[in-house]
């Protein structure tokens, strides 16, 4: 390619000098012709005028012969200019030749570096297969199948290795989470000071003491009472000595009638005919009272913009006790607690106040509507719809467990809620009740035995039954009715705060044994 190269540019420099040489020669003929025509025209004129033409012919040889000597000048630079040009091209010429000899030279070793490499290659391969052969023959396998086994080896050993390293961090994990979450409650507890007595919610009334009163209360086999009864669904149950115990589908609605029994008293105007408007005056004004004690609750905490309806069921929970514990007052120390350990961890105070709060509205729900689902899922599923955004809905539904918690937040709600319930003084249950409640579910489930129950238990307080059930017995389908059918019968025949779960567990456990 570099010959080739540099004779193209040999012949196109000969080319040139050929154009210039016939460029000067053609110049050279114009020239001539042109003085030769001069010449002519001079000896024409010089017939006419002889004086004024040799005068006009001296002038025009004059600048004829420059305007030669100028071009004979630029002919002579060209000619030099190629002479440089020509050299310049011979220089290229032979160091094209030198470097083409240099790089035949270096081609032909490297063929023979390539030659001697391929045959370095075929031996390498050679031994290769040898090897290969002979390791095969003295494993009595090919090579593909013990790669595999050799693969599968050793990612089981990974797996294993990478399990037992897993599990060292989760528990190391574990116990710092838990210490850090202990640091954390405690500095909850520690900061939260503000005592608040629980209200003890009346659950009975006692005949007035005035012979007058006591007679229009008894008068017409207890008209009044069953006026009350008929527009309030307060019934009053005699217990005997002029005591009576309020039974009603929740504690507002119970409230509501012993509000209106008090109010009649005192008035002194016992009268079936007046109960209608006293029931309906102590629902406005226990009504008034619910949105106050939700406005006052949001004030202490510096909620704003929250739905009047949610508010109006916080204030509700000022009626509300579980285990003696006064669930409006329980809200609002969750949410002090819950704020307290949110400021710790870095969180938003004002999203934990606010969830914590409505943390227990569902109680209310639960107790009054046909809410379906725990108080917790009917909880969030009614702030839901009443315009909070779910990051303030899901710590509601999963503060007992039923979603699982996915965020800080939910996990703090459940932490304060519990804090709140466990501290000293908070709630209480007398032996007694639990024992009858513990003894009336046992023998609710034991109804059910013909049915393939082989053991129950009854767990965290009588909050969660467990059954086993004989597989043999009873399918899935039969367990899922065994559940509901008993958790019906608990609701229907068992006075309880809260919920209380029914498990029914089934499994088979297969062996067998291998003999040598």
């Amino acid at each position: 390619m570099i010959i080739t190269a540099t004779a193209t540019a040999a012949v196109a420099a000969g080319a040139v000098l050929y154009g210039e040489r016939r460029r000067r020669e053609a110049l050279k003929r114009r020239i001539e012709r042109q003085a030769n025509a001069s010449i002519l025209a001079s000896q024409e004129v010089r017939e006419l005028d002889n004086q004024s033409i040799e005068a006009r012919a001296e002038s025009l040889r004059t600048r004829l012969e420059r305007q030669v000597s100028r071009r004979e000048k630029e002919l002579k630079e060209d000619e030099e200019r190629l002479s440089r040009k020509r050299q310049s091209i011979e220089r290229r010429e032979t160091n094209a030749q030198s470097r083409d000899a240099d790089l035949g030279e270096r081609f032909a070793a490297i063929k023979e570096k390539r030659d001697e490499l391929e045959g370095l290659r075929a031996e390498i391969e050679d031994l290769e297969q040898r090897f290969i052969d002979e390791t095969e023959q003295a494993a009595g396998d090919s090579l593909p199948n013990v790669l595999e086994d050799l693969s599968v080896e050793l990612e089981e050993s990974t797996i294993i290795t990478a399990q037992k390293a897993a599990k060292i961090y989760e528990r190391r994990f574990a116990e710092q989470s838990e210490q850090e979450a202990r640091k954390l409650m405690q500095v909850a507890i520690q900061r939260y000071g503000n005592p608040q007595s629980a209200n003890r919610l009346v659950a009975s009334v006692t005949l007035p003491e005035g012979q007058k009163l006591k007679d229009a209360v008894l008068a017409d086999d207890r008209a009044v009472l069953r006026a009350i009864y008929e527009f309030s669904d307060v019934e009053f149950v005699d217990r005997g000595e002029g005591n009576f115990y309020l039974q009603a589908p929740d504690p507002f609605t119970r409230e509501v009638g012993r509000l209106t029994y008090q109010r009649m008293i005192r008035a002194g105007k016992i009268d079936a005919g007046l109960a209608k408007t006293a029931v309906e005056k102590a629902q406005k004004d226990l009504d008034k009272i619910a949105h106050d004690a939700g406005r006052r609750a949001a004030r202490l905490l510096k909620i704003k913009k929250m739905h009047p309806e949610i508010l109006y069921l916080v204030g509700k929970l000022l009626y509300r006790t579980s285990y003696t514990q006064n669930q409006w007052q329980h809200a609002i120390e969750t949410a002090h607690l819950c704020g307290i350990m949110a400021d710790e961890m870095g969180l938003d105070i004002r999203m934990a106040h606010r969830s914590a709060l409505i943390h227990d509205i569902g109680k209310v729900l639960w107790a009054e509507t046909e809410a379906i689902g725990s108080h917790a899922v009917s909880g969030a599923n009614f702030a839901r719809e009443h315009g909070e955004i779910p990051e303030i809905v899901h710590p509601v539904a999963a503060h007992h467990n039923d979603e699982r918690p996915s965020t800080p937040l939910a996990h703090l709600v459940a932490a304060a809620d519990a804090l709140s319930g466990a501290r000293p003084g908070a709630r209480r249950e007398t032996l007694e009740s639990y024992t009858k409640r513990v003894d009336e579910i046992e023998a609710i489930v034991s109804r059910f035995k013909g049915r393939g129950i082989q053991r129950c238990y009854v767990i965290q307080g009588g909050r969660e039954v467990r059954i086993e059930a004989n597989p043999r017995k009873i399918d899935d389908h039969s367990a899922a009715r065994l559940s509901t059918d008993i958790a019906a019968t608990i609701e229907e025949e068992c006075i309880y705060p809260g919920q209380i779960k029914v498990i029914v567990m089934r499994e088979i456990v297969a062996s067998s044994t291998a003999r040598g």
